[in-house]
């Protein structure tokens, strides 16, 4: 309930003058036809409109026939010219709302690639996200339509001011019925604008779960799951529930326009039904001849109608500013780290220290981190261990500033990260993760993470590919390492195993060279000879930079300086592999519970199982 509170009183941040400014200011500096458009599409409905008065105008003070001929001439060329610009104008608005609806998109997707990455994590920033994204997804975005829209509404309000003064003759009470039908109208109209506005998180979050839906029945990796455990019916159980949560919403929209145009017809039927019984009244009693009740007529049909256009158009432009609004919103998002000149970053490996660290994820139930205090010495190798969930990967990122710590300070040589400047603090971190991503790219390019295929330095290549173990396999491509990777965009592309993309993610490591490594499961998708030949390669790997080295196979960080135990959100233990075993405590239990499944003997001693964990596998 104090959610739905909360939500309810949701504003935008900038109103509809703020928000049409702001586009016409972007039009005017990208794509400026669809600015001067808005001016070209009032004059010409301004002009069709005063087009008949023109005609009678001449008629009435044409001395021969001559003289009308030519100026109906002049005009039916001036209409004829007039639809032939106003159908280039029509076609060219297509192709420029085309190239708007891709640069806002362009504008929205490298604000989200290039902004901190803990914002991923805010639940505020997924659905101002959403409600971005809706601003520009396509071109039937009313935020999209804005500068149309507002341009179709003055033209609108001119020709209403027009047969305004017309209707105004007959008398002026017919002006201020028309404008006080108007105010119900709009008012039932803000009011399905707002609920519908308020109402759109909640919409969204129903159409992001059906994207997820549609996405797993179009994506082959879920396929074999489904099958083998045969979720066929649990999925359409949870698809129809779905839909039926996304229709509800469509139904509240409807139910909501259903009531607007109900009251709108109602209002028609009496300002129309007191505008015309007046005018008729007029014409009983002889106050109106036949050609005034003709032009009174006309005008107040007019007045009626552009009095709904105008009501249709501030709605498109109201609900447009909202968009745009949103869309603004999300590209202000402010950062936290450093983005401007920062102090000199370290040339030589460093130290990191937690200081008092706390952590949790926003949108998370559990602590994190607590309190964590510990430092990590210049050039010293890491081993960071605990069960799953303990905040392992959490406490990695928290280190190369992918995320920030609710209290408490991480240093880099003694200096808090925020003090160094944002893109040349990641260049100081190497990561081969557990969940990764590899480019529609080549397989040089997603190693070097250049910008072209001349900027690779070839030779460094290969030496990175031999040392993670991948040169065989890419020797033996016919492209070598110009194949492009992922199917979906490039047709002659190949797809790696997984233990071959862990071993590219070493690579890529490797080609970076960093002044601190990160190895996050690193041998989690190789086999057990790969994974002998990683371990005996890991002093090579991290000769020149401080290490950290995460891994639930406890004897496979022996190799580490010092070993970190977290558990409960800090530190149970910290120390070498021997004054933990010694210790006899978590580690050693945790320890000699994995050591069984290796040993060929029944004994349960910890050594037997230390030595059958040793990096030297039997059969490697």
């Amino acid at each position: 309930m104090e959610k739905s509170k909360r939500e309810s009183k949701r504003k935008p941040k900038y109103g509809l003058f703020s928000c049409v400014g702001y586009i016409y200011r972007y039009l005017w500096e990208q794509e400026r036809w669809l600015a001067v458009n808005g001016l070209l599409t009032v004059v010409i409905t301004v002009s069709a409109a005063y087009t008949p008065s023109l005609i009678l105008s001449a008629l009435e003070s044409a001395a021969d026939f001559g003289y009308v001929a030519l100026v109906i001439t002049g005009l039916l060329i001036a209409g004829f010219i007039a639809e032939l610009v106003n159908g280039i104008v029509s076609i060219r608005n297509n192709t420029g709302e085309m190239y708007m609806t891709t640069h806002l998109n362009y504008l929205l997707l490298s604000k989200q690639r290039s902004r901190d990455w803990y914002h991923q994590y805010s639940e505020s920033v997924q659905k101002l996200d959403e409600r971005a994204t809706n601003a520009a997804q396509s071109n039937h975005a009313a935020g999209v339509h804005l500068p149309m829209d507002f341009a179709a509404i003055v033209a609108t309000i001119l020709n209403f001011l027009l047969f305004g003064a017309i209707a105004s003759k007959l008398h002026p009470l017919i002006v201020v019925l028309v404008a006080a039908a108007c105010a119900v109208s709009w008012a039932m109209s803000a009011w399905e604008r707002n609920a519908n506005y308020q109402q759109m998180d909640e919409r969204n979050a129903a159409d992001k779960r059906t994207r997820y839906l549609y996405q797993m029945a179009d994506t082959f990796k879920y396929g074999k799951d489904i099958r083998l455990y045969r979720m066929q019916g649990y999925l359409q159980t949870l698809s129809s529930k779905i839909i039926d949560e996304k229709q509800h919403f469509i139904d509240l929209w409807e139910r909501r326009s259903f009531l607007t145009a109900a009251v709108g017809f109602l209002v028609v039927l009496v300002r129309d039904g007191l505008a015309y019984g007046f005018l008729i009244f007029k014409a009983v009693a002889g106050e109106v001849d036949a050609s005034q009740f003709v032009l009174y007529f006309s005008a107040i049909t007019a007045l009626s109608g552009y009095m709904n256009d105008i009501l249709n158009s501030w709605a498109k432009v109201a609900e447009g500013a909202l968009q745009i609004s949103d869309f603004r919103e999300d590209l202000e998002i402010g950062d936290r780290l450093n983005y401007g000149n920062g102090i000199p970053t370290p040339k030589v490996p460093f130290s990191i220290e937690f200081q008092d660290v706390c952590y949790k994820y926003p949108m998370g139930e559990k602590q994190i981190l607590d309190h964590v205090s510990f430092k990590i010495k210049a050039g010293e190798k890491i081993a960071l261990v605990g069960l799953n969930g303990a905040g392992k990967t959490t406490l990695t990122m928290l280190m190369c500033g992918l995320l920030l710590p609710d209290s408490g300070q991480i240093l880099i040589n003694g200096h808090d990260i925020q003090e160094y400047n944002r893109d040349e603090l990641y260049e100081l971190f190497g990561l081969v993760p557990q969940n990764y991503s590899l480019l529609p790219m080549t397989i040089g390019r997603n190693i070097a993470c250049t910008m072209t295929e001349e900027e690779i330095d070839r030779k460094n290549l290969w030496d990175c590919l031999e040392t993670a173990g991948l040169a065989e396999k890419i020797r033996s491509l016919p492209m070598k390492e110009n194949t492009p990777l992922h199917r979906d965009v490039y047709p002659d592309a190949i797809d790696l195993s997984g233990g071959e993309k862990q071993r590219l993610l070493l690579a890529r490591l490797l080609y970076k060279n960093p002044l601190f490594i990160i190895l996050d499961e690193p041998t989690a998708a190789l086999d057990p000879i790969a994974e002998s030949r990683m371990y005996e390669k890991y002093n090579e790997i991290t000769a020149n930079a401080t290490s950290v080295f995460i891994s639930h196979r406890l004897a496979s960080t022996r190799f580490c300086d010092r070993i970190f135990l977290l558990d409960g959100a800090t530190f149970a233990e910290k120390g070498t592999h021997d004054e933990l075993m010694a210790a006899g405590k978590k580690y050693r239990e945790l320890f000699d519970i994995q050591s069984r499944y290796y040993k060929e003997g029944g004994s349960d001693d910890g050594e037997d199982g230390e030595e059958a964990h040793s990096g030297r596998r039997r059969g490697d």
